[in-house]
């Protein structure tokens, strides 16, 4: 590993000091603005599915930036141009189908391609990556991914996330009667000869086997959809469980957080996340100041008749860490459900699933408490950045979501104040906002959101909820739009939670079908 690569991964530092910069402050020679963010999402139409791109325009409403449009171009799998459109962004949501775009009979083929879109501002939008969610549609539910892979902007761009591209890993995949996975990565505006895709499967016990795809040309914005069904010997090797992979893509100019999705095999479910860099054979860590017993925490709602499992992978930095599971009431009362629940030692070398239910079977009233998975270090020292995958599910396999877990530096530092994320107007469906407030300064009793919901044109409703420190909250968002009073509401809709109290608070937003699927993710 070069020095380039080394320091931009280990020096965590820069990317605190770059999110807690303000915006447009042009005379730091440190910052640098940003005035044109993209996306570029993988898109699949046929007679099950549809691909839907939607948005709020944060940019106006929690920033005050009036003056941003868009630009978005469609392309097929080969990387030939289909379409191509541009408006100014004036509305407050913005969703629209690629079944629609294309205005083609797709009952007797298939149509995958990507589709870009790049958002323009003579102001600073701070952010390279815009806050967009493309949404996999089929009769039994959806399945949605916010922006992950994006086309460079410049060479300093392409030199600085370079070290970010190498190894992708960090999501759940089968190989089995009932599904199969695949991945999807674009290519960037530059030709590539004569690469190797390189794979590395690891299963349930922790055996891994290697396999590569050579390409001859990979064609400029080509989508490389690499399908499971096509490994020999895969679907014994995992044995009917779930495993993951580490890939090496050959891409070039374009940030590699490749899409990973699973489908039944009748195409009737989907879900989808994103892949996370691998930080195993890195030493990333951060000293902790702290004598607080936890290092790190993942903090999450029990939501009823629906289940939970998260997921550790081996794929951050190498360390001891024992995690507690507890629970938290509505007074900062902690009670340690189960004490060891999980010991990670630093070679360990297989996923591990803890399913949460199974645990807190014999509780009373859980969807009443916030539940922490906690860890602790003898060292005082913790990765710094320890991503995992978060499931929620029912029926079928769920979700599949790629977080973080908070680490606890005793800073007390004031968190997020404003998150946004889609909401859907559905017969089929209902959207549950997992919210929870674990906010160390016990002198905060409570904080009152303010939870606004946006269609096209209109903001649908603004209420005041009130949520208590500790306090796990789950909005049920049907039972809102069902009281609104307005005709023709849209079917995607987006919701905002402000909040002003609390300084370490989490929002992640569920979507339940009616047959039993589940997608969700955590908020903007």
């Amino acid at each position: 590993m070069n020095i380039l690569q080394r320091n931009k991964i280990s020096d965590f530092s820069k990317i605190i000091k770059f999110e807690h910069s303000q915006r447009g402050d042009f005379k730091n020679l440190e910052y640098k603005p940003t005035f044109k963010s993209s996306a570029i999402f993988f898109f699949i139409c046929n007679n099950y599915i549809d691909t839907k791109i939607s948005f709020l325009n944060y940019w106006g409403i929690k920033n005050f930036n009036h003056n941003v449009s868009c630009l978005y171009t469609l392309r097929n799998q080969k990387g030939k141009k289909i379409l191509r459109d541009f408006f100014k962004i004036k509305k407050n949501v913005y969703s629209f189908s690629i079944k629609d775009l294309i205005k083609r009979d797709l009952s007797q083929d298939e149509l995958t391609g990507s589709i870009e879109l790049e958002i323009y501002s003579n102001n600073d939008l701070k952010f390279s990556y815009p806050a967009i969610n493309a949404i996999y549609e089929t009769d039994h539910g959806i399945s949605l991914i916010h922006t992950n892979q994006r086309i460079m902007s410049d060479i300093e761009d392409n030199l600085e996330n370079k070290s970010l591209n190498a190894s992708q890993t960090g999501f759940d995949i089968y190989c089995d009667k009932a599904r199969y996975s695949f991945l999807a990565a674009i290519n960037g505006p530059i030709e590539i000869k004569n690469k190797d895709l390189k794979i590395v499967f690891f299963n349930k016990k922790g055996q891994k086997t290697s396999n590569k795809i050579h390409f001859k040309s990979i064609k400029p914005f080509e989508v490389m959809i690499v399908n499971l069904d096509n490994f020999k010997n895969l679907r014994k090797f995992f044995n009917g469980e779930k495993g993951f992979c580490k890939v090496e893509v050959p891409t070039k100019n374009v940030f590699n957080r490749i899409l990973a999705g699973t489908f039944s095999r009748d195409k009737k479910k989907i879900t989808t996340t994103h892949s996370y860099y691998d930080c195993s054979a890195i030493k990333d860590f951060i000293s902790l100041k702290t004598s607080d017993e936890h290092s790190c925490f993942i903090p999450f709602n029990i939501i009823n008749d629906i289940y939970l499992d998260v997921v550790i992978y081996p794929i951050f930095s190498r360390c001891d860490i024992i995690f507690d599971l507890e629970s938290i009431d509505k007074n900062g009362q902690k009670k340690i459900i189960n004490k060891n629940i999980l010991e990670i030692k630093k070679n360990f070398k297989s996923s591990i699933t803890l399913s949460i239910n199974d645990y807190i079977k014999n509780e009373k009233n859980c969807s009443n408490y916030v539940y922490s998975l906690s860890g602790r270090t003898k060292n005082k020292k913790i990765p710094t950045r320890m991503t995992y995958g978060f499931n929620y599910k029912q029926k079928s396999f769920g979700s599949n979501i790629c977080d973080s877990m908070k680490i606890n530096d005793n800073k007390n530092n004031k968190g997020k104040g404003f998150y946004w994320g889609p909401a859907f107007n559905s017969k089929k469906m209902e959207t549950i906002l997992a919210l929870s407030s674990i906010n160390k300064n016990h002198n905060i009793d409570f904080d009152l959101i303010k939870l606004k919901l946006y269609d096209e044109e209109r903001i649908l409703c603004s209420k005041k909820i009130k949520i208590s420190n500790f306090e796990a909250l789950n909005l049920n968002l049907k039972k809102i739009i069902k009281s609104i009073k307005k005709r023709n509401i849209s079917e995607i809709l987006w919701f905002t939670i402000e909040t002003s109290g609390t300084k370490n608070f989490t929002c992640k937003h569920v979507h339940k079908s009616i047959y039993g699927h589940i997608s969700a993710d955590h908020s903007f």
